[in-house]
């Protein structure tokens, strides 16, 4: 490897820069896997010596590296190659529905008519319109501003209080945690988040180039006594949170422990990322910890987990001081969020389809969750009536990945731990079964029979699948 490189660099000539040659040959073994996700890089000064180069132009290259997202620098352990942000996913979650499979992998709402009957209401009233300025926009990054009202009126119904100048119209909540992650973070700040958190979250560490650290956490969330020693120990930038529902656990944090978690943001300065997608579903709403510490906080949620799975529309908080910094990453990023859509979101806050819809998900979910919690509920860990899933416990008798491997051999797709595990956490060994799979009540429930069935037999000696 390093007399390839070695090779590379020689090869120069003219006004070529040896850390550009470089920095494609270490890309090449990255992308023919001759170096592979996790592998350390040699240290800068190695590399220097091994080539005859100055260290600072290893330096540059893993640098550029880093900003490709190809590796991460981690100040005092090295250089490691990074995981590519999907190339693992399709192990755990089908990225393309399979007619034959009962897929519990992907975390979705209950799909029903009166969805279908609410979309094409509000495409044939908009169809009827002479005036339609949200098909020409532009310019309005943050949004329109009555398409922000209204995300002032979703959130208010969140617990969450809101001003039109204070909040953003985004592509869904994973796209307001990127653009809150980007206006906060850069390489070698650290972030700390639930031990297991959503993918995306540990994507976003990847891309931006900062330390992910996982906190301890029960069936309650995050250890408020383990916050603050990390607080307490390091320099740390933020917080990132599901504190409603949490993915994959479907934790639920009690009122007093997001108050404890928001004193000791507002004690250390750190700020706080919540992520509230699935905050529309409880039937009551718990007491948003942005709402606690709002010049701390961005807060970020969407319709997609809760209204229509379509409808990619989210709405973001951001801190006073920080509004017009969110607003030009957003700018960058990609320059406004989707206006049609917005509109839609917009036209059935007002009219109260948007509420309507929910309330259908909460009384479909609770049937299905009452369905596995009959059927398998021995093995729940975390479930909630309103939840679009439930974190189950693998037998002792079998690991999670040949659990989910028999599983699939059954035409059945769960989640192992794996995609939401942050580096250095303890991996438990349990699966996420998500309830929203687009089948009939009766195939779900002779899925979950056929899931117990399999959780209750040994695995076979020899497993070579």
């Amino acid at each position: 490897m390093i007399e390839q490189w070695r090779e590379a660099v020689r090869a120069v000539h003219g006004v070529e820069s040896k850390y550009k040659r470089l920095v494609k040959a270490i890309a090449g073994d990255i992308e023919t896997s001759a170096l592979r996700a996790g592998a350390r890089l040699p240290p800068q000064r190695d590399v220097a010596a091994e080539l005859a180069i100055s260290v600072q132009t290893v330096t540059n290259a893993y640098k550029e590296l880093e900003r490709q997202g190809l590796i991460r620098c981690e100040v005092g352990r090295g250089s490691f190659v990074a995981a590519r942000v999907t190339e693992t996913m399709s192990n755990y979650m089908l990225d393309i529905a399979e007619r034959s499979v009962v897929d519990f992998s992907i975390a979705r709402i209950i799909h029903t008519s009166e969805h279908d009957a609410m979309w094409r209401k509000v495409c044939a009233t908009l169809a009827t319109l002479e005036d339609q300025p949200w098909i020409r926009a532009f310019r309005p990054i943050a949004g329109f501003e009555h398409h922000r009202q209204a995300g002032v009126a979703w959130l208010a119904s969140l617990g969450m209080p809101a001003t039109a100048d204070s909040l953003l119209v985004t592509n869904g909540a994973a796209h307001g945690i990127f653009l809150a992650l980007a206006s906060l973070v850069g390489p070698g700040d650290t972030v700390l988040c639930e031990s297991l958190t959503d993918h995306g979250v540990i994507g976003s560490a990847n891309v931006l180039g900062f330390t992910l650290k996982g906190l301890e956490i029960d069936e309650y969330g995050i250890h408020p006594e383990h916050f603050e020693e990390m607080c307490d120990s390091e320099r740390v930038t933020a917080l990132v949170c599901t504190p409603t529902l949490n993915n994959p656990t479907v934790a639920l944090m009690p009122d007093s422990r997001r108050r404890a978690i928001a004193r000791i943001a507002e004690r250390y300065g750190v700020y706080v990322i919540e992520d509230d997608v699935y905050g529309p579903l409880p039937a009551k709403a718990a007491t948003p910890i942005a709402s606690l510490i709002p010049e701390l906080s961005f807060y970020c949620t969407s319709m997609t987990k809760s209204v229509l799975t379509g409808l990619r529309i989210g709405y973001m908080t951001t801190p006073r001081r920080l509004a017009l910094r969110a607003e030009s990453v957003l700018r960058v990023n990609s320059w406004m969020a989707t206006s049609p859509m917005a509109e839609v979101a917009t036209r059935w806050v007002a009219d109260g389809t948007a509420a309507r819809l929910v309330q259908i998900q909460r009384e479909r979910l609770a049937r299905r969750q009452a369905v596995l919690k009959q059927i398998l509920g021995a093995y729940v860990l975390g479930a909630h009536p309103h939840a679009l899933s439930a974190w189950l416990r693998v037998p002792d008798h079998w690991q999670a990945e040949r659990l989910v491997r028999e599983l699939r051999n059954r035409d059945i797709a769960v989640t192992s731990p794996d995609p939401f595990l942050v580096r250095g956490a303890e991996r438990p060994n349990a699966v996420r079964v998500c309830v929203g799979a687009e089948v009939s009540e009766e195939a779900y429930k002779d899925a979950l029979e056929t899931m117990r069935e399999v959780f209750e037999q040994y695995p076979q000696v020899h497993d070579f699948a």
